[in-house]
């Protein structure tokens, strides 16, 4: 999950779904759902909406009280101040994990059980989100279990992320020939830093929990450095 979540494109990429109609369908019980066919546009689908409904569950906390006068208005948006800033922080980071996701169905031109099983996990820890998000941000972030709560719910579906990924990549077929080593080697490293930036905050949260959400914001410059890095390369 970084700012993007894919590399750049280059020349020889394939386009998206290319590659996917020399795949053969695996014989058995379980055969491949191939880029195209009902069966992978479904999860697409299915993912899509998760992450809709995540974003959407955000905004719940945002509740409008009765107001009698514009100083009860006043309160009552100095006081909610905290939650909107939690609306804003998960919305930008459930955004790049959507787009993290895209990027990496770029390449992903087939489906087996156990990736859409590994897809459906990583879902899980989407749509667990908005609760962790609430706890943090109602209790203040000067709060040490909230701060590593959140920090710790972020890093697993950063984790959960890279393992659908890895995943494809080692199995037969999920991912065509034609996606080069380099753009499979960019994908992993994109796909690093989200994990490594949360699961590090978790300290910074035991010694200074109010300062361990600002290096989070460390997502966005190491996304740009290393996209620059593979631009040049």
């Amino acid at each position: 999950m970084t700012d993007g979540g894919e590399p750049p494109p280059r020349a020889d990429d394939p386009a998206p779904g290319a590659g996917a109609v020399p795949q053969r369908a695996r014989t058995g019980l379980y055969p491949l759902a191939i880029a195209g066919n009902l069966e992978y546009d479904r999860v697409l689908f299915f993912s899509d909406a998760v992450f809709a409904i995540a974003i959407t569950l955000l905004v719940v906390d945002l509740r409008v009280p009765d107001i009698a006068s514009e100083v009860i208005a006043t309160q009552q948006l100095s006081e909610a101040k905290l939650r909107i800033l939690g609306f804003a922080i998960s919305f930008l980071v459930i955004g790049l994990f959507w787009m993290g996701h895209h990027g990496l169905f770029r390449y992903i031109t087939a489906l087996d059980r156990p990736l859409i099983f590994l897809n459906l996990l990583f879902l899980g820890t989407i749509a667990f989100l908005p609760y962790p998000t609430a706890l943090l941000f109602a209790s203040g972030t000067d709060q040490v279990a909230a701060t590593v709560f959140y920090a710790s719910c972020v890093a697993g579906a950063g984790l959960a992320e890279l393992v659908v990924w890895l995943y494809a990549l080692r199995a037969k077929d999920l991912v065509p020939a034609s996606v080069s080593p380099e753009v499979r080697r960019s994908v992993t490293l994109l796909l690093l830093p989200g994990p490594a930036v949360f699961a590090l905050s978790i300290p910074v949260a035991f010694v200074a929990p109010a300062v361990a959400p600002f290096t989070w914001i460390l997502l966005v410059p190491i996304g740009r450095v290393l996209r620059r890095r593979m631009r040049v390369r």
